[in-house]
C-alpha cells in the first residue's frame, strides 16, 4: 500500500474554513444542544480569526475550546438533525489537525530548514490526549463497523461472522494503543499496534465480501493504519540521525563540564535495567528517591503472594505492556481457585462475547448496578460501590484509573484480545495483576462473580478477578473494606470500633461530614455477630460490610445512605421502607426517597440514621484522600523473628525504630499521621499477628529501649493497617515510632507511610552497636546478692569489659542490657577499674541502668574512654535464683570476662565475734587503747595468699569498721602492718584487705578488727580467705 497522505508543514497550512450555518430557533426540547452549536460557531470564529492574524496561541486557545464543545455534542445522548453526525466529526478531526499543527510550531518541534539539508519539515504527533481519542472513537468508519446491517441480522450469531466482528473489535484495540503510545513517544510500541491494526483491518477486508459498506470501511481504516507505521518508520530513521548526529557532535566538544550530576530519575543500578523508586514524592517536592538495597529486598521477598510472584508496578515497563495478541489471552497462572458455593453450580469459564452482544469495560459508572454474587467478598464489593459511587458524584477517577489498558483520557478500555492489568496497592507498593477475562458461570450460563446490571458491562468483574488472583483465588475469606479500598484506591484506611472505649459518636460524625464535603473520605460500616433473631427483625446480615454512598443531615438528623452489596435484603429499623412513622413529606423530599416505593423494589440501599448505625453496627471504615496533606514519605522494613524477645512487655531494645522530626512553621499544631501496614504473602482466614505502633515524645530520635509512658499508646490489632494520627506543636519536634508486636511468632515485613500538613523527616533509627556479645549467667545461693543495701551485694555476679586503646581514635558506644525473669526486679551498675566490687558509692558510678526494672533493664554509654570496667548485674531483693542474659554491644570489638567470686577457689574461714564496752571496743589508735580490739593469731606453714572481710551489719547504724594485718613481734605488741582495709568506713559489704601474700615466720600474723568509734557495741563477722591451709584462733 502507498502513503495517501500528503505532508502538511506546520508555518504554511492555511485553517480550515468554519461551514456552519447560522442556526435556527431550536425546539424547547433542544435548547441544550442550540446552545452547544451556538458557542461552538463563536469560538469557531474566534479560532479562525486569531489564526490568520498569526496569533498562534489565542488560536490553540480557542481551537481547542471548538474541541471541547463538539466532543460534548458527539457524546450528547441527544440527536440534533442539522448538522449530520459525519459532517461534525469531519470538522473536529479538521479543529484537532489545526490545533496539533500550531502546538507543534508554537513548542519548536518542526525541524526547521537550518539544521536539515531539506526545506520542508517533519513533524511528531503531539495532538491532545482527549481530541484525538474521543476523534478516534467517533472515527466514522469505526462507527460504520460497529453498527449491524440489516444483512447481518440472520447470521449474527454465526461463528463465522462472530470471528469477523472479533477481528475489527481487535483491529479497532489496536489502532487506539498505536495512537496511545504515539503519543506517549513509545514509538516502537505503537509501530507494533499499527501494524496488527492493518493486518486486522486487511482479514476483515478479505473476509467481508458480503457487506460492501464494512469492506470499504476496513479497506480504508487499513490503509489509515499502513500510513501511520510508515509516518512512525520515518520518524524512527530520523531520530536515529539525530543521535548520530548528537554522538559526533559530543565527541568533538571538551570534556569539561560533563560529569554533572544526575537526577534521580536518570540513574540506574548496573544490577538492572529497570529501576525501582519509592512512589511516595519528597517532602520538598524533589525528584521521587531510589530505594535502599534493603528496602528493595523486603518488596522483593513480599512479592511472592498466594505462591505467585507480583511484580511492583513499573511505569518504565508497565505502560508499555503488550495487550494486542494472534489469538485470545489465557493467564500463564492458570484459572483461579474457586469457592465452595461456586464449585457447585460451576458451569465453566466464559469470555464476554460468549455472554454478551457488545461488552464493553465501562459503559456508565454506578455504584448501584454493581452486585456481589457467590464469592464471599462483601467488603471488597461494597469497596466498589463506594469508590464507583464517587467517581459518579465528583467527577474524578479513583477506581477506574487502576485498570488497563487505558486511552489517551486514561479511561480502561474493552480489549478484545482478553488481556487487563490491574494496579493494585499491596505489600508497600503498587504491583502489577495480570488477568485474562475469562469469568466463571453457572451451567445455566449466569455469572458466578461480581457483575453489574448493566449485562454487557465488564469492570467490576475483571477487577474482582484480579483481587481475587492477589488473595489466593475466588475462596477468598473475606477481609474488611478499608483493607480493600487501600488496596484499590491507595487513600488511607482507618479503622473505627463503634464499642470501643474512646468512640465518641458526634466526633467521629463531625470528621465524616467534613471529608465527605470535600470528597475526600470513602466510608463503608460493618455489622458484627448478630443471632438470626436479631438479623431477622432488623434486615442486617451477620458480619457483613456495607457501602456508605451518600451522608446528609436533615432537620437536624443524621442519615446514612447505604447499600448492601447483595443489591438486596435491606435494613428494617427506623427511618427504612417499612417505617411508617418517620417519613414526613419534607424528608421525603430532603433524601429524594419514597418508602412506598423503595418497598416494591428491593435493591439494597437503604436510608439509615447514625443513631442506629452506631446501636447495630461493630466497625465505621474511613478511606482518606493522601492529597489532604503537603508532606509523604514511605520506609519499607523487615523484623526477624530471632531478633529481640518474644513479648516486649519489657525490652523494645529490638524492636523496628523510626525518628520523625516535625518542623511546624505555623503557630498552631499540624496533623501528622502515620499507617504501618504489614505485608501479607498468604491469605489467612485469621491473622494472627497483633500489631501497633507506639509514639514517644521529646526523644531526639534515639531508640527506645523501655516500653513505658509513650506519647501515643497504640492498641494491639490482627489487622494489616494500624493508623496513629495526632498534632505536632508549632516549631520543632522530635518523636520515635517503635513497632510492636503482641506476641512476635514469626518475621515481620512492614512499611511505614507519614502524612503531614508540615514538613517532615523520617528515618530508621539504626542498631547503633552492631558487633554484640550473649553473656548467659545465673543467680545462684551464693551470688544472688540483692541490692547495694544488702550486705551480699558483692556476691553479684561481675565482669570486667576492656575497651582497647584505639576506641580513643573513634567515638565508642556501650550499650549493656540485661534480661531476667518478668519477676525480677533487675539493675546494672558500671563503675572503673576492672575488679570485682564489694560496695559502691554515687561518685564511683560510671552509668548504671536507674531504677530496678522487672525482667529488663539498660545502660548506655555514649562515648567510652579507653581502659577497664567492672559491671555489675544484680536483683534488688536477695537469693532470687534464676538466669539471666546480658548482652555487651558496641561498634568496637570489646573484651568482656567474667570476674571470679571473692575468694574463688580459696579456703574460706568464717569467724564470728562480738565488740564488747569496757573490754574488747576500744576503737580506732586514736583512743589509745587500739591493741584491746578483738585479735586474732595467724600461724602460716607455706607462701599463703590471703584476704580477710570484715562485716558489722547487724548493728545500727553500721559503725565505721577496719580490719588490719600485722606481723607478731616478738617483744611488742604489733609488727610491720602487711594489710589493711583502709579508711574506717561504715558500708553495709564491710571492708576487706586487698589480697596479701604472707609466708612463713617464727611467730605468725595478728589480724586486728576495730570500730572507728570506742564503746561501740554489737557483732561482727570476719571471712578468711587463703590459697593455703592456715591455722587461726582468738589472741586475746
Amino acid at each position: 500500500m502507498t502513503n495517501k497522505r500528503s505532508p502538511i508543514g506546520c508555518a504554511q497550512t492555511s485553517p480550515p474554513v468554519i461551514t456552519l450555518a447560522p442556526l435556527q430557533a431550536p425546539d424547547s426540547s433542544e435548547n441544550n444542544h442550540s446552545s452547544l452549536y451556538a458557542e461552538a460557531y463563536r469560538e469557531a470564529c474566534k479560532a479562525v480569526h486569531y489564526d490568520h492574524l498569526g496569533q498562534s496561541q489565542n488560536a490553540r486557545k480557542a481551537y481547542t475550546a471548538v474541541i471541547e464543545l463538539f466532543l460534548a455534542l458527539q457524546r450528547s445522548s441527544v440527536p440534533d438533525h442539522r448538522v449530520e453526525q459525519a459532517q461534525l466529526t469531519q470538522k473536529l478531526n479538521e479543529y484537532i489537525r489545526r490545533r496539533d499543527q500550531l502546538e507543534r510550531y508554537d513548542q519548536g518541534v518542526q525541524v526547521s530548514s537550518s539544521t536539515t539539508t531539506s526545506s520542508s519539515a517533519t513533524t511528531t504527533t503531539t495532538t491532545h490526549p482527549d481530541a484525538q481519542q474521543d476523534a478516534l472513537y467517533n472515527n466514522s468508519k469505526f462507527v460504520l463497523l460497529d453498527q449491524k446491517d440489516s444483512d447481518d441480522e440472520d447470521d449474527e450469531d454465526d461463528d463465522e461472522s462472530k470471528e469477523i466482528h472479533w477481528l475489527l473489535q481487535k483491529a479497532q484495540f489496536s489502532m487506539i494503543q498505536g495512537d496511545l503510545n504515539e503519543w506517549k513517544g513509545h514509538i516502537d510500541s505503537a509501530l507494533d499496534y499499527y501494524l496488527d491494526a492493518a493486518n486486522g483491518f486487511k482479514k476483515a477486508y478479505e473476509d467481508l465480501y458480503g457487506n460492501p459498506r464494512k469492506r470499504a470501511a476496513a479497506r480504508d481504516l487499513c490503509f489509515e493504519a499502513v500510513d501511520k507505521a510508515e509516518e512512525l518508520k520515518a520518524l524512527q530513521s530520523q531520530q536515529k540521525n539525530q543521535v548520530t548526529l548528537l554522538a559526533v557532535k559530543n565527541e568533538r566538544r571538551p570534556a569539561i563540564g560533563r560529569h554533572r550530576a544526575s537526577s534521580t530519575s536518570s540513574v540506574r543500578s548496573n544490577k538492572s535495567s529497570v529501576s525501582i523508586y519509592d512512589d511516595s514524592p519528597k517532602q520538598d517536592g524533589d525528584e521521587p528517591v531510589r530505594l535502599s538495597q534493603s528496602e528493595l529486598d523486603v518488596l522483593k521477598f513480599t512479592s511472592n503472594v498466594n505462591e505467585k510472584i507480583f511484580l511492583p508496578w513499573i511505569d518504565d515497563t508497565d505502560l508499555k505492556e503488550k495487550y494486542a495478541f494472534p489469538t485470545r489471552f489465557v493467564d500463564p497462572e492458570g484459572s483461579l481457585r474457586l469457592s465452595e458455593k461456586q464449585m457447585a453450580k460451576f458451569g465453566g469459564w466464559k469470555r464476554p462475547t460468549d455472554l454478551m452482544k457488545h461488552p464493553r469495560l465501562i459503559r456508565l459508572i454506578s455504584s448501584t448496578s454493581i452486585v456481589q454474587d457467590v464469592v464471599t467478598d462483601c467488603s471488597f464489593v461494597a469497596s466498589l460501590c463506594v469508590a464507583a459511587a464517587y467517581e459518579r458524584k465528583f467527577k474524578k477517577q479513583l477506581i477506574t484509573s487502576c485498570i488497563y489498558p487505558q486511552d489517551r483520557q486514561g479511561q480502561p478500555c474493552y480489549n478484545p484480545n482478553g488481556k487487563y492489568v490491574v494496579k493494585l496497592l499491596h505489600n508497600g507498593i503498587h504491583r502489577k495483576i495480570v488477568v485474562d477475562d475469562l469469568l466463571p458461570v453457572s451451567r445455566e450460563g449466569t455469572l458466578m462473580c461480581t457483575f453489574s446490571t448493566d449485562k454487557e458491562e465488564l469492570w467490576a468483574s475483571i477487577i474482582e478477578k484480579a483481587y481475587m488472583k492477589l488473595m489466593g483465588g475466588y475462596d477468598f475469606p473475606g477481609s474488611n473494606s478499608g483493607i480493600d479500598l487501600y488496596s484499590l484506591t491507595g487513600w488511607i484506611p482507618e479503622h473505627i470500633f463503634i464499642q470501643h472505649k474512646h468512640f465518641v459518636p458526634h466526633k467521629v460524625w463531625d470528621r465524616i461530614m467534613e471529608g465527605a464535603k470535600y470528597g475526600d473520605v470513602l466510608v463503608t460500616i460493618a455489622t458484627g455477630e448478630l443471632s438470626e433473631a436479631d438479623a431477622d427483625q432488623l434486615g442486617l446480615v451477620p458480619t457483613h460490610a456495607y457501602a456508605v454512598i451518600d451522608i446528609k443531615v436533615v432537620m437536624g438528623k443524621r442519615f446514612l445512605q447505604v447499600k448492601n452489596p447483595w443489591s438486596h435484603k435491606r435494613w428494617q429499623g427506623p427511618y427504612s421502607h417499612l417505617d411508617t412513622v418517620s417519613w414526613t413529606p419534607s424528608l421525603k423530599s430532603a433524601l429524594n426517597y419514597d418508602p412506598e416505593v423503595a418497598e416494591k423494589n428491593d435493591d439494597g440501599i437503604f436510608w439509615i440514621d447514625y443513631d442506629s448505625v452506631c446501636a447495630h453496627f461493630t466497625s465505621i471504615h474511613l478511606n482518606w484522600n493522601p492529597e489532604l496533606f503537603t508532606h509523604k514519605w514511605v520506609l519499607h522494613s523487615h523484623w526477624p523473628e530471632h531478633l529481640g524477645p518474644k513479648k516486649d512487655i519489657y525490652n523494645l531494645g529490638y524492636n523496628p525504630q523510626f525518628s520523625l522530626e516535625v518542623n511546624v512553621p505555623d503557630k498552631k499544631p499540624a496533623a501528622v499521621w502515620l499507617l504501618l501496614s504489614k505485608h501479607v504473602m498468604v491469605t489467612e482466614e485469621e491473622n494472627p499477628d497483633y500489631i501497633t505502633l507506639h509514639i514517644y515524645s521529646d526523644t531526639n530520635g534515639q531508640r527506645i529501649y523501655y516500653p513505658s509512658d509513650p506519647f501515643k499508646e497504640g492498641t494491639y490489632v490482627n489487622s494489616p493497617h494500624i493508623l496513629v494520627r495526632f498534632n505536632a506543636p508549632p516549631g520543632k519536634s522530635h518523636y520515635t515510632i517503635v513497632v510492636s508486636q503482641h506476641e512476635k511468632a514469626r518475621s515481620l515485613y512492614f512499611s511505614l507511610r507519614a502524612w503531614s500538613l508540615a514538613p517532615f523527616r523520617l528515618a530508621e533509627v539504626p542498631m547503633r552497636y552492631p558487633i554484640e556479645q550473649k553473656v548467659i549467667g545465673q543467680w545462684t545461693e551464693q551470688s544472688a546478692g540483692g541490692n547495694a543495701s544488702n550486705p551480699t551485694y558483692l556476691h553479684n555476679p561481675q565482669w570486667t569489659i576492656t575497651v582497647p586503646p584505639s576506641a580513643r581514635h573513634a567515638e565508642t558506644g556501650l550499650l549493656l542490657m540485661l534480661e531476667a525473669p518478668k519477676s525480677f526486679a533487675v539493675n546494672l551498675l558500671v563503675v572503673e577499674g576492672g575488679k570485682r566490687v564489694s560496695s559502691v558509692s554515687v561518685r564511683d558510678v560510671t552509668v548504671d541502668s536507674g531504677p530496678y526494672r522487672h525482667g529488663f533493664c539498660y545502660c548506655e554509654i555514649s562515648n567510652i574512654q579507653p581502659g577497664n570496667y567492672t559491671v555489675v548485674a544484680s536483683t534488688f531483693e536477695t537469693d532470687l535464683i534464676g538466669q539471666f542474659i546480658m548482652t555487651v554491644a558496641s561498634n568496637t570489638p570489646l573484651q568482656v570476662d567474667a570476674i571470679p567470686a571473692e575468694g574463688a577457689g580459696m579456703f574460706r574461714k568464717v569467724i564470728h565475734g562480738e565488740w564488747i564496752p569496757g573490754y574488747s571496743a576500744m576503737g580506732c589508735p586514736s583512743y589509745g587503747f587500739y591493741g584491746n580490739n578483738p585479735r586474732y593469731l595467724l600461724e602460716i606453714r607455706e607462701l599463703t595468699t590471703l584476704r580477710v572481710r570484715l562485716q558489722a551489719n547487724k548493728i545500727q547504724p553500721v559503725p565505721s569498721i577496719n580490719v588490719a594485718i600485722y606481723e607478731k613481734h616478738p617483744t611488742e605488741l604489733f609488727g610491720q602492718e602487711m594489710a589493711t582495709s583502709g579508711p574506717y568506713t561504715n558500708v553495709v559489704q564491710g571492708v576487706a584487705t586487698s589480697d596479701v601474700v604472707l609466708s612463713q615466720n617464727q611467730t605468725g600474723y595478728i589480724i586486728v578488727v576495730a570500730t572507728h568509734t570506742k564503746g561501740i557495741a554489737g557483732e561482727y563477722t570476719m571471712t578468711l580467705y587463703s590459697d593455703r591451709p592456715v591455722n587461726i584462733q582468738n589472741d586475746r
